[in-house]
């Protein structure tokens, strides 16, 4: 990127990926100090690929294996006869629901889950899935209110898929993100900036050993765990997120704010319009939210 040169970079791992856009952006801002040009980057994630080949060579293919597999390693019982083919197992007093392995969890998928789960009888519901969608933590409380029924979002950690794994990993729930928007006025003009208002990282990336001592200082102090985030003012479902602004933290500066000084004045008319905040913590993980803005 100093050369001019065009470039691709590919990488395995979150935090190597992570690293990386930071100090790209840092370039950015060092050439923009400077006043020379410089170029926009995107980051990519490929796909499902290594899933996909566990469930090929491993599982035949099979979802009900890939589900059998899952409840397994999460000391889960599998249902035989159960009332509903989206209720899968049952942990303790809570019945389980399993995505599939190319699956991306939904809020329409959630309610129906949560239906079905109501109908049984079940007053907890724990839902482990590979991928959730955007902003599902926060339908969750909407339902868990409607249905009278505890909700658990559990990511699938990556390490079943280990060939030799027999001890079960730590299933941890999602990451909670809460953010709102800040509005005022700069030289005449209505401005908004957003606030993070709480943040508690799902710790899924963190070896076992490890897990007891960072737990309560994850509840008590979650914004210490995060190492970057970003804002899109103005966010449109299934496009790029665009970069309007971002801060992280350095090797020489580890503080980091919690509202933005952006300042963001540029939409087109008055109106509600979407913002989007990413937020990267320090093993790597990403989590998004939307924040709804009334301009």
């Amino acid at each position: 990127e100093r050369l001019g040169r065009r470039w691709i970079m590919a990488d395995l791992g979150r935090f190597a990926i992570h690293t990386t856009r930071k100090r790209m952006i840092g370039l950015q801002r060092k050439l923009h100090e400077e006043g020379k040009p410089y170029r926009a980057f995107d980051v990519y994630n490929l796909g499902r690929y290594e899933r996909q080949w566990w469930q090929k060579e491993r599982l035949r293919g099979a979802d009900e294996e890939h589900r059998k597999v899952v409840l397994g390693f999460y000391r889960a019982e599998v249902l035989q006869n159960s009332s509903s083919p989206l209720i899968h197992g049952r942990k303790g007093s809570a019945l389980c629901h399993v995505d599939s392995i190319d699956g991306f969890f939904t809020r329409d998928e959630l309610r129906a889950v949560a239906e079905a789960a109501k109908e049984a009888g079940a007053r907890e519901l724990h839902c482990l899935a590979w991928e959730f969608e955007m902003d599902l933590r926060l339908v969750c409380l909407e339902i868990e209110h409607a249905h009278d029924i505890r909700i658990k979002l559990v990511p699938i950690p990556r390490e079943i898929m280990e060939k030799n794994r027999t001890s079960p990993p730590p299933f941890l729930e999602v990451a909670v993100l809460e953010a709102e928007p800040v509005y005022k006025t700069a030289n005449g003009t209505k401005v908004v900036d957003i606030k993070l208002t709480k943040f508690v990282p799902s710790l899924a990336e963190i070896p076992s050993k490890e897990l007891a001592s960072l737990k309560e200082r994850a509840i008590k102090s979650g914004f210490d765990f995060i190492d970057f985030w970003a804002v899109d003012f103005d966010y449109q479902d299934g496009q790029p997120f665009e970069h309007h602004w971002q801060t992280y933290r350095t090797r020489k500066d580890r503080s980091l704010p919690t509202v933005s000084d952006s300042e963001f004045d540029k939409y087109p008319k008055e109106g509600k319009y979407t913002a989007c905040v990413k937020v990267v913590d320090i093993f790597g993980c990403d989590t998004s939210i939307t924040v709804e803005i009334k301009y």
